[in-house]
């Protein structure tokens, strides 16, 4: 018979036991518990994964519109597999906020394409970002009516709405030709090239907020960027080169001009009417005439105490800065090296004297380092194919921190009568219009292929340079003998103007903002189109 304490031991070892075996019992229940539930939410999380990654493939190929121009039909979906030919089919089908997809080629009305081509509801044209558009080539023109600049000569419009133009090269050869005009409307026109368009590259009118970033301006006629009405574009990291005007912001224009090159240009940026520019961290060289002209009742500012401007003016060839306005130019850290004229203030610290032997100033890189481009649905770049002609592409970031002194163009067709009138580019000879006599012609805008620097010397360099025509433009040059300006200071008689005169261009007379509506040689002619602006009221000009 088993004593007490024996039973006492027996009754622990029992309770210890059964409490061993409870909580094996309970661990192997919570793991299977853990197991069964474990499978059970995968199992109802992988069909939700699914539909969610099917449902974003699916909106991703119903918002994508794929085009090649040398494989693609018309007939077919716009799939990846089954790209349309043309852009102009894909615009019909697009749905609002889709993406049209450019492979390289030509785009064109030889390959089927109507212009201009017209981007709204949030839809975008895009190619190869990487390339600022190296081969993938727009080229075309078509008349356009616009609510507030009359009919204009436009490749691409981008109306209310319209989403972006990334990656392509943009080309309008007539010889009153836009690129890319945008009519109140914000688009992010990113990583472009805009060549040989014959008045703009871009303009921008209405009341629009474009961003315009990291695109590169090469050799249009008339100006590189044109800036109108009350329109407030961001106009961040571009190169303007060999350009008539590379910036002009008219009207009550305010943009925000940042970390942009200009290189070349027969006047890097005019000001005039009532507009607004700020300038931050932009290099203007070797203008043939001015690198900053400010007209009328225009505000410039390069810089202030709170603010300094960062910008420099190195080798323009007649001033670094004008100012012809009616305000002081504050242009507090903006450093010049060569002439200035009219009230500009450098703050006396900041003041680099132009009778002062001084350092070669250092430039600042055409684009930021390693920029970021604004966050936008790239979906895919385009395919790289060597059919078309090879144009070598920009490089997005000069990594040297100085840009040699290059050789200035020299300016044509200077007015030594007339000290106050920038010279405008040299002109070619166009049909006229005049449908009464078919065999008249008139000499209007154009850039001169002559001006430009030795091929060798030029950064960056992504299009082909021009064919050297020298002499011929030197002779079309000293054919002209009369010049006709007229005042025009109210929008609506500038509209009048250009609705006559669409060739029409800014420049300035005698301290005052003038358009040049037409060289001749010829005084009737002169005399005919001087009659035709007296018509409207107009204070008109003939100069010899």
């Amino acid at each position: 018979m088993l004593n007490s304490n024996d039973q006492i031991s027996r009754k622990l070892g029992f309770f210890y036991l059964k409490s061993a075996v409870q909580n094996q019992y309970f661990c192997w229940l919570l793991t299977v518990l853990t197991f069964v539930l474990s499978s059970n939410l995968l199992a109802f999380a992988q069909p939700s994964l699914a539909q969610e990654t099917t449902r974003q493939s699916l909106s991703l190929n119903k918002n994508v519109i794929y085009v090649d121009s040398k494989i693609g039909d018309d007939a077919q979906s716009g799939d990846k597999s089954s790209p349309v030919k043309t852009i102009t089919q894909a615009l019909k089908i697009a749905t609002p906020g889709s993406t049209i997809q450019l492979t390289a080629g030509t785009y064109s009305p030889t390959t089927g394409e109507t212009f201009p081509l017209v981007l709204k509801d949030q839809i975008t044209i895009q190619g190869n970002a990487k390339t600022k558009g190296n081969q993938i080539v727009i080229e075309g023109n078509g008349y356009f009516i616009s609510p507030t600049g009359a009919g204009q000569n436009i490749a691409i419009a981008a109306l209310k709405d319209a989403g972006g133009l990334i990656g392509v090269t943009v080309i309008n050869e007539h010889s009153r030709g836009h690129g890319l005009w945008i009519e109140s409307s914000s688009p992010k026109v990113i990583n472009n090239t805009f060549t040989r368009n014959g008045n703009t590259g871009v303009s921008i009118n209405g009341n629009s907020s474009p961003l315009i970033a990291e695109n590169y301006f090469y050799n249009n006629l008339g100006n590189g960027l044109l800036v109108y009405g009350t329109s407030k574009p961001e106009v961040v990291d571009n190169s303007f080169v060999r350009t008539g005007f590379g910036l002009s912001i008219v009207q009550d224009a305010q943009p925000i001009v940042k970390n942009n090159f200009f290189d070349s240009n027969r006047i890097a940026i005019i000001l005039e009417g009532n507009s607004q520019g700020k300038f931050r961290d932009n290099e203007i060289i070797n203008s043939a005439e001015y690198g900053l002209t400010a007209i009328a009742g225009s505000h410039a500012d390069l810089g202030t105490d709170t603010e300094p401007g960062n910008n420099v003016f190195r080798s323009n060839q007649k001033l670094d800065i004008q100012n012809a306005s009616d305000h002081q130019i504050l242009a507090v850290g903006t450093k010049v090296t060569g002439e200035t004229e009219g009230d500009i203030n450098f703050n006396a610290a900041e003041f680099t004297a132009t009778n002062q032997p001084t350092p070669d100033l250092p430039s600042s890189p055409t684009a930021m380092e390693e920029k970021t481009t604004p966050d936008l649905p790239l979906p895919q770049t385009a395919i790289e194919e060597k059919t078309t002609p090879d144009l070598p592409s920009p490089p997005t970031v000069m990594e040297e921190k100085t840009t040699p002194d290059l050789p200035s163009p020299a300016p044509i067709l200077s007015e030594d009568t007339n000290p106050d009138l920038p010279s405008p580019p040299p002109v070619m000879e166009v049909e006229s219009e005049d449908q009464s006599n078919t065999t008249n012609k008139e000499l209007v805008f154009s850039a001169s292929p002559s001006s430009s620097l030795p091929e060798a010397e030029i950064q960056p360099q992504p299009v082909p340079f021009p064919p050297d025509t020298t002499s011929t433009n030197t002779l079309i040059a000293t054919q002209v003998k009369y010049k006709v300006l007229v005042e025009a200071y109210d929008p609506d008689a500038q509209l009048e103007v250009r609705s006559l005169f669409p060739q029409a261009f800014a420049t300035i007379y005698q301290g005052k903002s003038v358009l040049q509506v037409g060289a001749f040689n010829n005084l009737d002619k002169a005399k005919k189109t001087q009659r035709s602006l007296d018509d409207l009221g107009l204070d008109t000009y003939i100069l010899e």
